[in-house]
């Protein structure tokens, strides 16, 4: 496992503010891939009004310091947990970065090499930057490369119905992985405000909305995003996954879900949503 901090760069380059070409330059030091990669996931954003003023919060020297020494102190522990889910120590990536509001943890491949990039911009507007939420922020990432690491291809997303079904999929895994990771099997770090509560409370309602939406060919956005709510309460769908994920369980392995075929994914969330 390699882990590279980038806090000492972040500091000195952009400590007159957020220069997008200077951005660039410190992103394809990290990988040439690196720049292209995130500005095409951000395309879509207000960059002015969404992502420069969580840019400019998090380049604070007293705000960047505190994450890493909180990152050094995370991942000098993770090989002893990683037992709990690989056969042996994967080859990861762990990149501690000032991306461009592209998520708190991102799961995905540089230079062919599986990583978790950790947007320190997004950890610190979510105020994950402690011990206890980062941690379980990099075994959920982890978990997603598990899952890619185990089941070797995707089922494609080509309707909005297997892309809703995909994504509850794929994001249930990760998160029992992260219990498993974690040792805790009712940690969330999206528990703030009641937010489990909330959920557990009204979990027969939430599995329904999903299925109905996935009848009616309707976005499940909601679910899914610090940005997105449904009722006023974000990620949802993390929850949701998770709980199918562990119903499924009761009759599966954790690696055979990890290896389902989008059919039997689609029919066990409908057995799972009208089980009252």
């Amino acid at each position: 496992m390699k882990i590279v901090n980038t806090c000492n760069e972040i500091k000195a380059l952009f400590h007159n503010g957020f220069d997008m070409t200077v951005w660039r330059k410190y992103a394809s030091e990290i990988s040439t891939e690196l720049p292209s990669k995130c500005e095409k996931d951000a395309k879509e954003y207000d960059f002015k009004k969404d992502v420069i003023p969580v840019l400019e919060s998090a380049l604070n020297e007293e705000k960047i310091d505190f994450v890493s020494k909180k990152f050094q102190i995370v991942v000098d522990t993770l090989n002893a947990n990683l037992t709990k889910l690989f056969d042996e120590e994967p080859y990861i990536n762990i990149i501690l970065y000032l991306g461009l509001c592209n998520g708190a943890g991102w799961a995905t491949t540089l230079d062919g090499k599986d990583t978790v990039l950790l947007g320190i911009e997004k950890i610190i507007e979510l105020n994950w930057d402690d011990e206890i939420n980062m941690r379980a922020l990099i075994f959920h990432e982890i978990g997603h490369l598990w899952h890619k690491l185990e089941r070797k291809s995707y089922f494609p997303e080509y309707t909005k119905r297997r892309k809703s079904v995909q994504q509850l999929y794929y994001e249930g895994v990760a998160m029992v992985c992260e219990h498993i990771l974690c040792g805790d099997d009712n940690f969330y770090h999206q528990n703030v405000d009641g937010w489990l509560s909330w959920c557990t409370e009204n979990k027969d309602e939430i599995k329904r909305e999903y299925l109905y939406r996935l009848n009616k060919g309707i976005s499940t956005q909601d679910f899914f995003g610090d940005w997105c709510s449904y009722k006023g309460h974000s990620d949802v769908g993390y929850f949701l996954g998770c709980r199918f994920v562990r119903h499924m369980m009761e009759t599966y392995s954790l690696k055979e879900i990890a290896n389902m075929s989008y059919r039997t994914v689609n029919r066990e969330y409908k057995r799972f949503a009208e089980k009252v």
